[in-house]
């Protein structure tokens, strides 16, 4: 199965869920550790939450999940301004936040890396419990999309998340698309759309886009991929 430019899933064996990275912070600008620090998106960071609120505009979503920290909720918001039914929905979760990075929240990379070295992130949460949090709300999201029986859902959370879960999936037996490889799989662009089908019959999944950005009007890529 693939998806067309109206990003919609038609297929009711199958739920599409679309995990969605907040917009741009001015931590990310200055390549500042956020983490759990709670920073707002900036105002490129709006604007880019209103061209992928834009994209989903046609889109019939059944459900929205959101990290609670509000760089995800004023992303969440502009997605939802065009579906006002969800609006009072919308499911707020800790699972679904950046990685916990201990004493280096609020350094420079450059310094968290001269002062603790490139292993600084284990400083913090280690990957395993990040990994496994996030895998078991995955699961909680796609048992309530086969109960309600929902065709397409949005997750929004963080580059952290995106990357590592992503490849968490891959190596425990989910698809990639003809389109994607493993390389592909790294910390996408601020807003950027990620695609992964759930066969509701078969239990199999399938990544299908990862850090798509075409509402930004051209592929993006982070360019320091050490940076969260």
């Amino acid at each position: 199965m693939t998806v067309s430019s109206s990003l919609s899933n038609t297929n009711p064996s199958v739920v599409r869920v679309f995990l969605v990275r907040h917009g741009q912070t001015d931590y990310n600008v200055k390549k500042i550790l956020q983490g759990h620090i709670d920073i707002d998106v900036n105002s490129t960071g709006i604007d880019q939450a209103k061209k992928v609120g834009e994209r989903f505009k046609s889109v019939p979503i059944d459900a929205v999940f959101s990290s609670d920290l509000i760089r995800c909720r004023n992303t969440t918001k502009e997605i939802i301004e065009h579906h006002p039914h969800l609006a009072s929905k919308v499911q707020y979760t800790t699972s679904l936040r950046e990685r916990n990075m201990g004493q280096v929240e609020g350094m420079h990379i450059a310094d968290a890396i001269k002062k603790f070295g490139h292993d600084f992130r284990n400083l913090g949460e280690k990957e395993e419990d990040f990994v496994g949090k996030i895998y078991k709300f995955w699961e909680s999201v796609l048992d309530e999309s086969i109960e309600e029986n929902y065709s397409n859902c949005v997750l929004v959370t963080h580059g952290g998340v995106l990357t590592a879960f992503a490849n968490y999936l891959h190596r425990n037996g989910y698809d990639l698309s003809p389109d994607l490889t493993a390389e592909n799989l790294r910390v996408p662009f601020n807003t950027s759309v990620t695609v992964v089908d759930f066969n509701k019959e078969t239990k199999q999944g399938t990544i299908q886009l990862f850090g798509e950005t075409a509402h930004l009007g051209e592929q993006k890529v982070v360019t320091d991929q050490l940076l969260r």
